[in-house]
């Protein structure tokens, strides 16, 4: 739920970070880039002019600095050992094993220093609990932390006039996602959203010039300037809106990249492959530390970028204290007989089984479907959304969300299982807070 205004990112050449030489370290003057309409998830990127080598001689990926150390094992006797070993018994045929889930790391010990800058590669932190919020929130009652700058992607007032005319003219439940992006951008850019920690800025676009201008990376600096900010920790969400010249011009203390999804398998980027795996080998190359919570994206990642150091860091272990206010829990609607309600909560335009979908619907209709997230766009919405045992609250806020996800009894999971959501975001992916109502497949509902 982005502009799409994606440029070229350069690529990365060397295997390790390093100060960069006094004419490296200028703000490169960046070629412009087409920006498309708003109010589809895309992403943007920075293209510096400094140049690098062609691709064919670019070094592989720093490996890290740490070593894993090897694991001891205590000795056995060697009849010990054969005695075990005879007793195992013997398969005819070598099964294949199964990928072992990574182990998890903890964020209490990864962003070092006092100050953090971070680049998101949409527009709606703060509406619906994405991984940047989780971190902002960690980050916020950490006390070493004294100041986070978060940086979006800019924004055009062609990209503003875009939601405010589809906010007006879709139906509530599409139009519901663009008056939260237009209500939140516009507090943020009035400091509604600033707490004493942390800031959120967002490049407002000339009208006569692209957004990726030397007049913007020179007002990046310029805001780290402004917030007393030094040797930050630079933590990005690739694709996004910065560039190799413009971070190492920061001085940072250390470079993070925060993997979330693969960007390259979704239907709207088909035609940016090649512009968000410069980028991806750009910061891969670059960063002192790489995580993601999406195992299936680590093992490909490291194949692909050679970093076999990429972390698992799941969204479960981004926890923060509880606060002390309590939300109240909706009441259902009333009706003679209490149906069991099937919930998905989620992105609705893309990856869906949308026929397996209107098949269980269509045999359940002793039940009802709530449904919340974007549809604007989502064919599963178009034929679904005049069935008499659906419901589509439409995009809500985190809290909203909570609530309505609160009265599911059992969820669903409609999604395609192919290389999309093999590399996804487990927040992305996911229909239920933890502990919630159970996970229960389609074919399952009829037994219910």
């Amino acid at each position: 739920m982005a502009t799409k205004t994606p440029s070229k990112a350069s690529p990365q050449t060397a295997t390790k970070r390093a100060k960069p030489a006094a004419a490296q370290r200028q703000v490169p003057v960046t070629k412009s880039a087409s920006t498309k309409s708003a109010g589809a998830t895309g992403k943007s990127v920075v293209k510096s002019s400094t140049k690098s080598t062609p691709k064919a001689s670019i070094a592989a990926p720093a490996t890290p600095a740490a070593k894993k150390s090897a694991v001891k094992v205590a000795p056995r006797s060697v009849a010990k050992a054969t005695k075990a070993k005879a007793a195992l018994p013997v398969p005819r045929t070598k099964a294949a094993s199964a990928p072992r889930k990574p182990k998890a790391l903890s964020p209490h010990s990864l962003v070092t220093g006092k100050h953090i800058v971070c680049f998101w590669k949409q527009n709606d932190l703060g509406l619906f609990g994405r991984r940047p919020d989780q971190w902002i929130a960690l980050w916020e009652q950490d006390p070493k932390v004294e100041k986070v700058l978060v940086f979006e992607t800019p924004l055009s007032a062609l990209a503003l006039q875009e939601w405010l005319k589809r906010a007006l003219a879709l139906d509530p439940a599409s139009g519901s996602e663009y008056r939260l992006l237009l209500d939140q951008a516009l507090a943020k850019l009035q400091g509604h959203c600033d707490t004493a920690k942390t800031v959120y800025k967002t490049y407002l676009t000339p009208t006569d010039k692209p957004a990726n201008n030397q007049d913007y990376l020179q007002w990046v600096l310029q805001q780290i300037t402004e917030q007393g900010i030094a040797s930050p920790s630079v933590v990005l969400w690739p694709a996004c809106f910065a560039n190799l010249a413009l971070v190492r011009a920061m001085k940072p203390k250390q470079v993070i990249t925060d993997l979330v999804d693969d960007q390259r398998l979704f239907a709207s980027n088909a035609q940016l492959v090649p512009t968000i795996t410069a980028q991806y080998r750009t910061w891969l190359a670059e960063s002192d530390i790489v995580v993601s919570d999406s195992p299936g994206l680590i093992q490909a990642f490291i194949q692909e970028f050679s970093r076999p150091d990429i972390g698992y860091l799941p969204n479960a272990a981004l926890v923060t204290k509880p606060g002390s206010g309590k939300v109240a829990k909706p009441r259902a609607p009333k009706s003679a007989k209490k149906r069991l309600i099937v919930g998905y909560s989620g992105n609705l335009r893309e990856r869906l089984d949308t026929d397996a979908l209107l098949n269980a619907i269509a045999d359940n209709p002793d039940k009802d479907f709530w449904f919340v997230g974007p549809t604007h766009g989502s064919e599963f919405y178009a034929k679904a959304r005049s069935l008499a045992n659906c419901t589509f609250w439409g995009t809500l806020r985190q809290e909203e969300r909570q609530m309505r996800v609160a009265q599911f009894d059992v969820v669903i999971d409609p999604l395609l299982h192919d290389a999309a959501t093999q590399r996804m975001s487990a927040s992305s992916a996911a229909a239920s807070p933890t502990g919630a109502a159970p996970l229960v497949a389609l074919s399952g509902l009829k037994r219910l």
